[in-house]
């Protein structure tokens, strides 16, 4: 199954967000979370279903999540039927599940 990649507005504004962030911290850190964003979104569009599903979702589409390596980050997406939707790169300390309504738009 070949899948597109849809990212969620607010999705690219936190990765970009982050990749500023980890930026001015370091030189080339922001780059590295931006390549590490990159491989696990490439790791997801191989396997879709290995993410585990987001702890206490029981909706349709099922939720999951991937760590961004390296980072306290994690991935959230969802798997349409021709494409994988991109929700968010949610910190692992920060409110979690914020992004819950972005599923739905």
């Amino acid at each position: 199954m070949t899948l597109d990649v849809r990212y969620h507005p607010e999705a690219v504004a936190e990765l970009r967000a982050e990749v500023t962030w980890y930026e001015a911290r370091g030189a080339g850190l922001g780059d590295r979370f931006e390549t590490a964003a990159d491989e696990v979104v490439d790791t997801v569009l191989g396997w879709p279903e290995s993410g585990a599903i987001w702890p206490g979702w029981e909706s349709s589409p099922s939720v999951r999540s991937r760590r961004v390596a390296g980072f306290p980050f994690r991935l959230v997406y969802l798997v349409q039927p021709s494409e994988l939707v991109v929700v968010a790169f949610a910190h692992d300390k920060r409110l979690p599940g914020y992004w819950r309504e972005r599923v739905s738009e």
